[in-house]
């Protein structure tokens, strides 16, 4: 039996309360991005990596752009 299936069968036996008490243990670990967090987090690596967008590494150059 692997480690999942006896992680199942371990919440299987718990009662409400205890289950209450695993979610709220546990359950920060289970965030998993929805779809539009995920696709925002692609596209920053994009961004992040294409060497034909602009960077900054000045904020007073980067305001200068930004105001023009």
């Amino acid at each position: 039996m692997s480690r999942k299936e006896i992680a199942y069968n371990i919440i299987d036996y718990l009662s409400e309360e205890q289950l209450a008490a695993f979610i709220t243990l546990f359950g920060n670990y289970a965030d998993i991005p929805n779809a539009e967090t995920e696709a925002a987090m692609l596209e920053a690596d994009r961004i992040a990596n294409d060497p034909n967008v602009k960077g900054y590494t000045d904020l007073d150059e980067m305001m200068r752009d930004l105001m023009s």
